[in-house]
């Protein structure tokens, strides 16, 4: 997944809806986005990001076009999907 197709298929969503990470079957709270390259890198932390934190990091951006990968353990996984959970205002990226 790239950065701009998860700005498009979050634009409808809430501002307040967390973000999270499912990697290996664990689900935890992405915290920290990082540039590098032609990478955007996703951390997982303490507290989740919320949509109105993310769009504020990256809706002026250029070059928005780059992939998503999360990093784990310091290794890099690529991102392929979301799953959103309404009731509970949270996305989950797989």
């Amino acid at each position: 997944m790239r950065l701009t197709d998860l700005l498009q298929l979050i634009d409808d969503l809430n501002l307040n809806t967390s973000f999270y990470l499912k990697i290996a079957g664990k689900t935890m709270p992405w915290s920290k986005l990082t540039l590098a390259g032609e990478k955007c890198l996703l951390y997982p932390g303490q507290k989740a990001l919320t949509k109105k934190k993310i769009v504020k990091l990256v809706g002026k951006m250029h070059g928005r076009g780059i992939p998503l990968i999360a990093v784990v353990a310091e290794k890099e996984y690529p991102l392929f999907g979301l799953q959103i959970v309404e009731d509970e205002r949270k996305a989950i990226l797989l």
